[in-house]
């Protein structure tokens, strides 16, 4: 029976490190690094937030209510970067970080750069640019259209069969694919992103330096020399998919069957460019086979590439998998940053333009440099290329040998990630301790305060229902020490500040305060001095109470 749809599961393996851009970068305002552990931790707004202490808040704000400058910039990198532990237990998962950019972190960090011209200065450059990655779970994904592309320039390659060509790139896929537009033959392919699907036990990803090596030594003056770009220290921070997971990524292939619509229908492309699944692996392989030996032995007469990394990937060829390919299994594709001009342009056609020194250019059939992955931006060796995949096409069982050296080949990395779990885990158990204790803090605040509120508010109360004359008398007493009170109103009051009923009140207030301290001794009959004068000022008062009206 022939289906309309011809559907096939695709399983991505990534050989080396791979990077298709998101448009998106690591900011050095939403990541740290923690140094300890060579480890980024990736963190937005309301997060940083959540890790600061209130003191912390109120520092931070005082920094960004400043003048709006790369020393503002500076101060705020500064400050994040001194607080990280804070910041971790709410960032995202951790992402290992070359050595050598963890290096260049802890020495750039909340700095400047050297003055450039007249003076100006210059914020250090630290964006880390992210790969393509899904904004649900932060996990990277490869966009079906990279995966399309590729396979697209393969299926041109195989037409064209290294004929050469003067045609413009559109004019030369125009002919190569017999049409245009609604006719174009990959209209008939369609690719799914393909979506990660590995273990969580290892990183995903992985932050490197992208370096630029020469093809050739560079010689002058009868000796090898360094090239511009080396000399230069040319680079730019990748992450990139980490090449430690076998089967990483799950995607599908759907493939339009025509036949049922007609042999020569004018709005579909032409029949023979209508392919199956094992015609397109074929002319994949067929193109991107012939460029990896090609770059593998280059790379490896250069003794840029890591050793065991290059020994690998010859026994795989060796034990099966080279095999595999040759039927069609599966198939190997070079896709996203620094696949290297070859992979993007077609044999025989290929003209690749050179930037030489100031504004010279120059058209070459082949680079002079390769971007290479490397844990430092100095490293000559230990290296690797960027962007080989392996594609499986419905695979039934695992490719042992790449499973094993994948898998169970990197246990240092899933040791990492452990402790780095393990650091975020105390840090966020310490970061809820610290939460509810400040919690617990503010609740006592917002009690006190609303205690002595209502205290106000009942002070209030009890001033508004006095009468005019208790008022003046708590008016009177707020500023005196309360021991001084019977006295320094008995003072007032024989000042003949009080008079008639009022004065009377005025005695009660004294004779009620008297009585409270134990002085008030009207019927005295002793000789003790001090009891003597206590019964003379008890007895003025009596004065005041008996004068009735």
């Amino acid at each position: 029976m022939t289906h309309f749809l011809n559907h096939y599961t695709l399983k991505y393996t990534p050989l080396s490190p791979l990077h298709i851009g998101a448009d998106e970068s690591y900011e050095p305002g939403n990541y740290v690094i923690d140094d300890e552990g060579g480890a980024l931790y990736s963190f937005d707004s309301q997060a940083a937030l959540a890790g600061l202490t209130d003191s912390d808040k109120r520092q931070l704000l005082g920094i960004v209510n400043g003048k709006p400058d790369d020393s503002m910039l500076t101060k705020v990198q500064a400050f994040l970067h001194n607080h990280r532990e804070k910041l971790l237990a709410f960032a995202m998962p951790p992402v290992p970080t070359a050595s050598g950019i963890t290096s260049l972190y802890e020495k750039r960090i909340g700095k400047t750069a050297q003055h450039e011209g007249q003076g100006k200065r210059v914020i250090n450059k630290l964006e880390i640019e992210r790969t393509s990655y899904n904004p649900v779970n932060g996990k990277p994904f490869l966009p079906g259209s990279s995966i399309k592309g590729a396979i697209r320039t393969a299926l041109l390659d195989g037409i064209n069969n290294g004929k050469n060509s003067s045609e413009r790139n559109q004019q030369l896929q125009q002919r190569l694919f017999d049409g245009k537009f609604h006719t174009d033959p990959m209209r008939l392919v369609s690719i799914a992103d393909a979506d990660w699907q590995s273990h969580a036990d290892k990183p995903a990803c992985q932050v490197q330096f992208a370096v630029n090596r020469k093809r050739k030594p560079v010689i002058k003056d009868g000796r090898q020399v360094q090239s511009q770009a080396e000399a230069s220290n040319l680079y730019q921070l990748l992450e990139c998919v980490a090449p430690y997971h076998y089967q990483s990524f799950t995607g599908s292939l759907t493939l339009l069957n025509t036949q049922s619509l007609g042999q020569n229908n004018p709005k579909l492309p032409k029949q023979q460019l209508h392919w199956t699944v094992n015609e397109i692996a074929k002319a994949c392989n067929d193109f991107y086979v012939g460029l990896f030996w090609q770059e593998f032995n280059a790379i490896k007469e250069r003794g840029y590439v890591k050793t065991d990394w290059l020994n690998q990937m010859e026994q795989l060829m060796d034990n099966g998998l080279l095999k595999r390919l040759h039927n069609g299994d599966a198939f190997l594709l070079r896709v996203g940053r620094h696949s290297g001009a070859e992979a993007l342009t077609l044999n025989g056609v290929r003209n690749i333009m050179i930037k030489g020194k100031g504004k010279e250019k120059t058209w070459e059939k082949q680079p002079k440099t390769w971007w290479l992955a490397a844990d430092d931006v100095s490293n000559k060796q230990g290296l690797l290329p960027f962007g080989w995949v392996l594609v499986e096409i419905d695979p039934k069982t695992p490719d042992s040998s790449l499973h094993q050296w994948l898998e169970n080949g990197n246990s240092e990395l899933t040791n990492w990630l452990q402790q780095q779990q393990a650091k975020q885990h105390t840090l966020k158990q310490k970061a809820e301790l610290q939460r509810q204790q400040e919690q617990a803090k503010r609740q006592a605040e917002q009690q006190l305060a609303e205690e002595i509120r209502l205290q106000k508010v009942a002070e209030e109360q009890r001033l508004a229902s006095l009468s005019p004359i208790d008022q003046e008398i708590e008016a009177f007493l707020k500023p005196i020490q309360p021991q001084d009170h019977d006295t320094r109103l008995l003072q007032e009051l024989e000042k003949g500040r009080w008079r008639a009923a009022d004065a009377r009140v005025v005695a009660q207030k004294i004779k009620t305060l008297m009585e409270q301290a134990g002085k008030w001794m009207p019927d005295f009959a002793g000789e003790n001095k001090q009891k003597v004068k206590l019964k003379e000022r008890s007895q003025k008062v009596q004065s005041y109470l008996k004068d009735e009206p």
